[in-house]
């Protein structure tokens, strides 16, 4: 919480109220000490405008003597390809195979009236395809 305070003359205070989980918490968001340090999520330097000395100051907190940045690291591992299992091999040649022609001829059947092909099972009508 930011409070400005009025000094006789020209002079103003702000006065900015920290907690200690709110540091932590910065901080385990990835936010650095210093802007120098950022790693592109911020810093508390710039998050609260404090100046190097104040956050040398701050870190002197003895709940924040030892605090320090946490980044999350994402790791894709892609676990939808095949997998090897230990001791197989995959042999791939240049060899060229040839393929010989099959021809396939059909019967063809035909059935002269329909009468003929009521009365007929039907396992006679697929028998010749």
């Amino acid at each position: 919480m930011v409070q400005h305070l009025k000094l006789p003359g020209n002079m103003a205070i702000n006065k900015v109220d920290l907690t200690v989980s709110q540091i932590i918490n910065d901080l385990n968001t990835g936010l650095t000490w210093f802007k120098k340090d950022d790693l592109g999520y911020g810093s508390i330097e710039t998050k609260y405008g404090a100046s190097a000395a104040q956050i040398m100051a701050i870190r002197k907190h003895p709940a924040l003597k030892d605090a320090e940045t946490t980044i999350t690291i994402f790791n894709i591992i892609d676990d939808t390809k095949n997998q090897k299992t230990e001791g197989s091999t995959s042999i791939r040649s240049n060899n060229t195979v040839a393929e010989s022609m099959v021809s396939l001829v059909s019967e063809q059947t035909t059935v002269a009236n329909t009468e003929t092909l009521a009365t007929t099972d039907a396992s006679d009508i697929f028998a010749n395809l």
